[in-house]
């Protein structure tokens, strides 16, 4: 037999409340917006005035938010040590080759 998942029913808002978060609304009047100094570019707000190279995080980081950046850091190092073993292969082979070629060329 299935087993039947129980979840509980969510609360049905008021009438009254519905139809006030539905209703139409009067648009607030214009204000005059203050030009900042700031320019924003074509596809980018600008949020934050200066950011330096610090983080805005406050207090201490979740222990899965440690996992993750503890993965991440392996992952990188992990994919610099692969790039490096390419880079050190190309230049054996050119190096190879340059030899290769320098004997049979005379």
């Amino acid at each position: 037999m299935a087993k039947k998942h129980r979840v509980r029913a969510r609360s049905r808002r008021a009438v009254e409340a519905s139809r006030r978060a539905s209703a139409v609304r009067p648009s607030a009047p214009e204000r005059e917006q203050p030009q900042s100094p700031r320019v924003a570019t074509a596809g980018r707000p600008a949020r934050y005035g200066s950011r330096t190279g610090t983080s805005r995080a406050v207090g201490a980081p979740s222990q899965g938010l440690e996992r993750a950046a503890a993965w991440e850091r392996g992952y990188v190092t992990k994919d610099f040590r692969r790039m490096a073993i390419v880079v050190a292969i190309a230049i054996a082979l050119l190096i190879a080759a340059g030899l290769f070629l320098n004997a049979f060329e005379h």
